[in-house]
C-alpha cells in the first residue's frame, strides 16, 4: 500500500495477480494467484485467478479481507465473516469442515490459509475451521490480538505479546 491508497505488486502475475485496479484501498491481501483489497468505503476487489470463485467477493460492507490458497475470506462491518471460493478439502474427507465455511459469531479478524482458515474472535478467542491433519486448525486456549494461517500451521499473538504457534513442526516453523 502506498500513501493515498494506491497499490503496488510485484512478482509472478501469469494471472493478473499483480495487476491492481485503480481504486484507492485501506488494506491489502495477496494469495497464491490472487489478490484482494478492501476499497476506501469498504467494498472488497479481488484480481488474479478465479477458477474457484476465490477472486468474485460477495457485495457488503468489510473492514478487512485475507487472500488464501484458493478461497478468501473477510470480516464484514457488522463482525460476520464471509468466505468465498474452493470450499474443498483436496483429498475428499467428507467430516472436514471445509475452509471457506465460516462460523457463526462475531470476529475482529480474519487469516485464510492453504486449507484452513482461523479468525480472532470479539471476545479474543481464536476459532479455526477446514483442513487440520497437522493440528492447524486446532488453536490454544487464550486470549489473542492476531493470527495468521499458513500452509500446514498456525500462529497467533497473544494479548499478553506472546507468540503461540501450532500445527505442522517438521523443521521447527511452528
Amino acid at each position: 500500500m502506498r500513501s493515498g491508497g494506491s497499490v503496488a505488486c510485484w512478482g509472478d502475475d501469469s494471472y493478473g495477480q499483480a495487476t491492481p485496479p485503480g481504486s484507492p484501498f485501506d488494506s491489502v491481501s495477496a494469495g497464491l494467484e490472487h489478490t484482494c483489497g478492501v476499497r476506501s468505503g469498504g467494498s472488497v476487489a479481488c484480481w488474479g485467478d478465479d477458477s474457484n470463485g476465490q477472486a468474485t467477493p460477495p457485495e457488503g460492507s468489510f473492514v478487512s479481507v485475507s487472500a488464501g490458497s484458493d478461497h478468501t475470506c473477510g470480516v464484514r462491518s457488522g463482525g460476520s465473516v464471509a468466505c468465498w471460493g474452493a470450499n474443498v478439502h483436496p483429498f475428499d474427507v467428507s467430516n472436514v469442515p471445509n475452509q471457506a465455511t465460516s462460523p457463526e459469531g462475531s470476529f475482529v479478524s480474519v487469516s485464510a490459509g492453504a486449507l484452513h482458515t482461523c479468525g480472532v474472535r470479539s471476545d479474543r478467542s481464536v476459532a479455526c475451521w477446514g483442513w487440520d491433519e497437522f493440528g492447524q486448525a486446532t488453536p490454544p486456549g487464550g486470549s489473542f490480538e492476531s493470527i495468521s494461517a499458513g500452509s500446514g500451521r498456525t500462529c497467533g499473538v497473544g494479548s499478553d505479546g506472546s507468540v503461540a504457534c501450532w500445527g505442522w513442526d517438521e523443521i521447527g516453523q511452528a
